[in-house]
């Protein structure tokens, strides 16, 4: 038998089932065998807890505060990064004097700006829209900017071959619309960086939203309503990039007809 063939012939969704029961029960049986519901507590006490938080509605009115600051901050973010990296990969001197700043800039740990920002902005919204903003910018303006960067030049050839010369017409119908696997892609990067500094920018700069739940149930020692918390910030971001694939695949017509329009 050959590896892996067991499962093999099964269908994905039963394999993602049969994946998850094993994980549920190695979780169960270390709990168990750990007996202690604040060092690691069982999957019954985490969906014990997520009930509880929901039907209370404290879940509910924290995600939503959440939502605001995540998609106000990656806005925000994901609009000057396109801008700023369209013109850097377009315009080869702009982006040989930005890229290396930019690059410094990124390598730096988020975390060890807070107390930056916390001087500059304060507690409040705006010092929490930066911290947004700032872990979202760099992968979007990276991407975007490679996009540009690597259009092929055959295609350009091709377009000029069309009658399109301008500078301003060769961006909107050959550089973008070759460009959007890489602008996505640093959507999906953006918009994954984007719940991290939501997370840091609510535990540690205001306690808001998700992370006034994290804080508050970790103070008191209640393990399962701390899980219970986080849980939903995976799913978000999992969902998020779902929906930015959904969004690439929509528009790819654009990217094959914009030549020949």
């Amino acid at each position: 038998m050959k590896r892996g063939s067991l499962l093999a012939g099964w269908p994905q969704p039963v394999r993602h089932v049969l994946f998850a029961a094993a994980v549920i029960g190695i979780w169960q049986l270390v709990a168990l065998q750990v007996g202690n519901e604040v060092l690691f507590p069982s999957l019954v006490s985490v969906a014990a807890a997520l009930a509880d938080l929901l039907t209370s509605g404290k879940l509910v009115t924290a995600l939503l505060g959440s939502l605001q600051l995540l998609f106000t901050g990656f806005i925000a973010a994901f609009l000057v990064a396109f801008a700023l990296g369209v013109v850097m990969g377009y315009h080869k001197p702009t982006g040989m004097a930005l890229l290396p700043l930019a690059s410094f800039i990124y390598s730096v740990p988020l975390i060890a700006l807070l107390p930056l920002v916390l001087l500059l902005f304060g507690f409040g919204f705006p010092g929490r829209m930066v911290v947004v903003t700032y872990a979202s910018f760099f992968p979007v303006l990276l991407n975007v900017y490679a996009g540009v960067r690597e259009t092929p030049s055959d295609l350009m050839e091709v377009a000029r071959s069309f009658g399109i010369t301008g500078r301003l017409a060769l961006l909107r119908r050959v550089v973008l619309p070759s460009s959007v696997p890489f602008i996505m892609a640093g959507f999906r990067l953006g918009i994954g960086r984007a719940v991290v500094g939501m997370a840091v920018a609510e535990v540690f700069l205001r306690l808001g939203g998700i992370g006034a739940l994290i804080v508050e149930n970790g103070a008191r020692f209640r393990t399962a309503y701390v899980i219970a918390s986080i849980v939903p910030l995976p799913l978000l971001g999992i969902a998020l990039t779902k929906a930015a694939g959904r969004f690439e695949q929509r528009i790819q017509y654009w990217r094959y007809t914009a030549v020949t329009e």
